[in-house]
Order: C-alpha cells, then structure tokens, then sequence
C-alpha cells in the first residue's frame, strides 16, 4: 500500500473558482491548497515532483446551473458551447472528469423536474445520460455542499495514489 503524507502533495483549485468553501475547508483540515489557473476543471491535485495525474474535478452548486452550462446557446464555429468544448478537450488528453453536483437529490430532481429550466425532465435527464456514453472519462457525483471538499479531497488523493502506483511498477 502506497502512503502520501500531506506534505507530499497540494490540491489546485482554479483561479475562475468562485465558491472558495471547499479551498477553506481543505486548508482548515491541512491540506496544501494552490490556487492556479486550469485550462480544464476546477479541482485537480499535484505531488511534490510536480506531477500532476490526468484528473480533475469540475464543480457545479446545482442541477440548474448544470442544465444552464449544457443549454449555453453561446456556441462555436463546430457549435458547442463552452461546457462542451471542455468535456472534448478533457477526451482529447485522456483527462479524467468527475462532475461533481453539490446536492444530494440531484438525479431525483432530475427525473421530476424539480429545476428551474422549463425542458422536459426527459430531455435533460436523457441530454446527461448521452453525455455520459459521449464521454466515457466523465464521472457524474452528487453529494451534498456540506461533503463536497471531503468528495473532492478523496477523489483526488485516491487517483494521485493509483498513478503512483502505476508509474512505480
């Protein structure tokens, strides 16, 4: 079993980042924070080398500012937006992405409608499930706000501690 002190490594948080709970809580628990600009995600992890596994976390407060990031008509010349173009980008560089959705509830407020947006609950649930077979290196989480930084720690420490181990052997 490979064991990584705190020192060994720092969460990076990006600079767009606007809900800095997650930083202040990491740092209250002792984890070394960067706050750093990310051309993907919100959330990723580097070890003391500078090694930075291919992962990231992306954050999103609520299904509604999911489905406001999917249905963005602000679309580019291939006409994606600019959540879609990430998601391409993140499947061109074999970068994993977990989505991680700050409520709990999240997939029954999916399915009932319980958002926002007036699209049918279909449509949306079935616009998220397609992306998920699109991008086979997204992960979708749902956990409550008050969980979120202990989410985002675990995921990135435990896929930090999986590469190690692979580029050890």
């Amino acid at each position: 079993m490979l064991k990584i002190n705190a020192e060994d490594y720092a969460i990076i948080y990006d600079t767009r980042e606007q809900d800095i709970f997650i930083p202040q809580i990491l740092r209250k628990n002792g984890v070394q924070t960067i706050r750093r600009k990310l051309d993907t995600g919100d959330y990723a992890i580097q070890y003391r080398d500078g090694y930075i596994p291919p992962v990231v976390v992306e954050r999103k407060a609520c299904l509604d500012e999911l489905i406001g990031n999917m249905l963005d008509n602000r679309k580019d010349a291939d006409g994606n937006n600019r959540f879609i173009r990430e998601l391409e980008r993140s499947k061109q560089q074999d970068l994993k992405v977990y989505l991680l959705i700050q409520d709990k509830d999240y997939y029954l407020k999916l399915i009932t409608g319980e958002y926002r947006s007036k699209v049918n609950p279909k449509a949306i649930s079935g616009m998220i499930i397609s992306l998920l077979a699109k991008y086979p290196n997204l992960h979708i989480i749902a956990v409550d706000k008050e969980l979120s930084p202990s989410m985002v720690y675990k995921i990135l420490y435990y896929e930090l501690r999986e590469n190690l181990k692979e580029k050890i052997k």
